[in-house]
């Protein structure tokens, strides 16, 4: 893609992926023990006139580069490529293939001047067969190197497919750019971060072709389709009208097609849904082939059906004016309620439709009821349906305790095709994702999303996007889910049907209240009045996500204090999962109250995540340093390396506690590379500010190198006393070792970049 002033050009210049492909050919044109040359073959606006281009500037210093190109003139003439090289041959040379070669590498030799010859050939199916034999020989005879593309090697000259098949020349196939691909290039075209919701729209409209992106982006950008909010390139709701260029492009991608395959692409265009069983036996073929080039898509639901991939190519087809309506805001929300109750509805639809409305009340006990009870039939109800109410039932399982059932249910979700495009793709995300967290699965919980997510379908992607975001915040992966957030938040600033916006800002406002509480406390303004109308799930998951960035913006005892608020309404619902992990986090902020009721809930609930919960309760109530370094040993082999900095913190505090100095050493060797892991200048500052005045006064006494029975002098207090402050230090800095703390001390005087 080239840049955004000049988007629609029909070159564009070589994109990132694009050019990774070219140093290899690079690397092959020079490698002499190799193959002798290489063909790169790619649908037309792959690339593959990029990628010559930019192998010639990068070889052009170095060798004897010589740019050919077919035409549909010269294959009616004999030698009629190389007739600008031949100029300079006697005419009794043109009389037979042998002296022509000869001839040609006499002057080819002199014209390099001792530099390696490389002869470029564009277009190659439109080679003559004269041309391409003469350049076959001089390639495996050593005289030249040779670079052709074409788009498909079955039209190129035999001596071209002879040469692969024996593989003399080697292929190159450029395959269309991913999803991920054309937002890495929409990042660097437009100079800023692009969210997956345009990212996505603009890889279907163009199927990953690069010089139908170039032309595409330009359209939008022309429509006030594509624009930028708060940094990051988003999607609006306005209709784009498609320009010359791109409507040029898709119609060369038609006319490349057998006549067989265009008859059958004009009567699924002109049906709009066709189903896969209408398709003739004899069509089959040609079916195959429109699917493999991302023609024609084949949704699987209850029953098959082939349509044309995306309005722009059914309007060429149709002969229609291009326009693309972004219809991508209107699509459900993955947390939608169940639709309207109708006249006859069965039994079972009725229980599916109560189960629907008390998830989203938050009421999981009652979602069990209805799909447990005895006149709800999952056979009476439609394969769709059935999906949904397992959706449920596992959601359900796992929000009240029920971890180990839930996770029996979630075996079944196998990712396949027929959830693509569905809205339950990111349903099912969260909902796996928080089995495995209940698991005690932190690394699995991380991949559920992949695995769900990684083809959206039909989807907007910001649902997705959003997902990803708060399953690698609670992953202890901020970087990455910041990413992912701000992208979403700023699609969801131009429409937001689902009411996520507030959820999105909560979960940036915790992920970024150490090092940045200023803009913590911005995104909490966002997040302060989440709507009634949108799950209780989405909501519940608001309030938590801004009750931890409470933390970092006003202190740990405010944080715990909402926290508790929390589980006390999870305790009411019978969502005993959401409470157990509140009041642990509770408890991870420093407020030992909550140590039984955490070991009572975790002993009621399922799960390792549980038991991970009861162990270090235990071990925080019984005083008892070895339990808790058990639970963060635990914590950090399941990838929960935020509680299992925690606890280590915990157990450096009860050893600090202790008379024994062998108990203090054990511990800090076992916790060494667990505290402070994660540290920031940013937010060091921020905890360094949170202390006391004596507590600073002891941090300086420390820096100075002053023992505690001096400072205790100087203060006219006992050891024991300073002792004390210096634990409240350690607590709050998260530190073992007065080595820790000086570190910690350092880095908040580093500059931030």
């Amino acid at each position: 893609m080239k840049a955004v002033s000049g988007a629609g050009q029909d070159h564009p210049p070589t994109s990132g992926v694009r050019q990774q492909v070219a140093d290899s050919v690079c690397d092959r044109l020079v490698d002499e023990t190799g193959s002798p040359g290489v063909i790169v073959v790619g649908d037309t606006g792959s690339g593959k006139t990029a990628v010559l281009r930019s192998v010639i500037d990068r070889l052009r210093s170095s060798t004897c580069i010589i740019h050919l190109r077919g035409s549909n003139l010269d294959t009616q003439l004999r030698y009629g490529a190389l007739r600008v090289l031949i100029a300079d041959l006697p005419a009794n040379h043109l009389d037979h293939p042998v002296r022509v070669i000869t001839g040609l590498s006499r002057l080819l030799e002199e014209r390099a001047l001792g530099l390696p010859t490389i002869i470029v050939v564009d277009d190659a199916e439109l080679l003559d067969e004269g041309s391409a034999t003469v350049l076959g020989q001089l390639a495996q005879t050593g005289s030249i190197r040779l670079l052709a593309a074409c788009v498909n090697l079955s039209r190129a000259p035999v001596c071209f497919q002879d040469l692969c098949q024996s593989q003399t020349l080697a292929q190159v196939h450029l395959a269309s750019l991913t999803q991920q691909e054309v937002a890495g290039d929409m990042k660097s075209a437009l100079g800023g971060a692009v969210c997956r919701a345009a990212s996505l729209f603009l890889h279907r409209q163009s199927g990953g072709n690069p010089r139908l992106l170039n032309a595409l982006v330009g359209d939008y950008l022309a429509s006030g389709a594509l624009r930028c909010v708060g940094g990051v390139w988003v999607l609006t709701s306005a209709e784009v009208d498609l320009g010359p260029a791109s409507a040029r492009i898709v119609m060369d991608h038609i006319a490349a097609l057998e006549p067989t395959q265009q008859q059958l692409l004009e009567s699924l265009a002109a049906a709009g849904t066709t189903p896969l069983a209408a398709v003739a036996a004899d069509q089959l073929g040609d079916l195959d082939t429109l699917y493999v080039l991302k023609m024609v898509s084949i949704e699987r639901d209850h029953r098959a059906v082939v349509s044309v991939t995306g309005p722009l190519l059914r309007d060429a087809i149709l002969g229609r004016a291009s326009r693309v309506n972004l219809r991508w805001a209107e699509q459900t929300s993955c947390w939608d309620r169940f639709p309207t109750r109708t006249e006859n509805d069965l039994a079972s639809t009725k229980h599916l439709r109560r189960a629907h409305q008390a998830a989203h009340d938050g009421d999981y006990r009652r979602t069990i009821d209805e799909l447990t009870s005895p006149m709800f039939d999952p056979f009476e109800i439609d394969r769709g349906e059935r999906f949904q109410a397992a959706i449920l039932m596992c959601e359900a399982l796992a929000f009240t305790g029920r971890t180990d059932e839930a996770r029996e249910i979630a075996n079944t979700f196998a990712p396949s095709r027929r959830y693509d495009g569905r809205p339950e793709l990111a349903r099912i995300a969260v909902t796996l994702a928080t089995v495995e967290a209940l698991s005690g699965d932190m690394t699995a919980m991380l991949e559920a999303s992949g695995r769900y997510l990684g083809g959206a379908g039909r989807s907007t992607g910001t649902y997705e996007e959003i997902v990803e975001g708060l399953v690698n915040a609670v992953g202890g992966r901020p970087v990455e889910a910041e990413g992912f957030l701000t992208a979403a938040l700023s699609q969801l600033q131009v429409s937001d049907p689902g009411g996520l916006a507030p959820l999105v800002a909560a979960a940036l406002a915790w992920i970024t209240s150490e090092d940045s509480p200023e803009r913590a406390e911005r995104y909490l303004l966002a997040a302060s009045d989440p709507s009634n109308e949108v799950p209780w799930i989405v909501r519940r998951l608001t309030k938590h996500f801004a009750a931890l960035a409470l933390q970092g913006t006003v202190s740990a005892d405010r944080a715990a204090l909402a926290l508790k608020a929390l589980s006390e309404e999870d305790g009411e619902r019978g969502n005993s999962s959401w409470q157990l992990l509140t009041l642990c986090h509770v408890l991870r902020l420093g407020d030992q109250s909550v140590a039984r009721s955490v070991m009572e809930l975790g002993a009621a609930c399922q799960g390792r995540y549980a038991s991970l919960c009861t162990l270090y309760a235990t071990g925080v109530e019984m005083e008892d340093t070895d339990l808790v370094l058990q639970a963060m040993d635990i914590a950090r082999a399941i990838g929960d390396l935020p509680f299992a900095r925690d606890a280590a913190a915990s157990a450096t505090q009860l050893a600090d506690q202790s008379e024994c100095a062998g108990l203090r050493g054990r511990v800090a060797d076992r916790v060494r590379g667990i505290i402070g892991s994660t540290s920031t200048a940013l937010g060091v500052r921020r905890q360094l500010a949170a202390l006391t005045t004596r507590e600073m006064e002891v941090v300086k006494a420390m820096v100075d190198g002053t023992t505690n029975r001096d400072f205790a002098k100087t203060l006219g207090v006992s050891v024991r006393t300073v002792e004390g402050h210096l634990y409240r230090v350690y607590t709050k800095l998260h530190v073992r070792t007065k080595s820790e703390l000086l570190a910690k001390v350092a880095l908040s005087e580093a500059a931030t970049p």
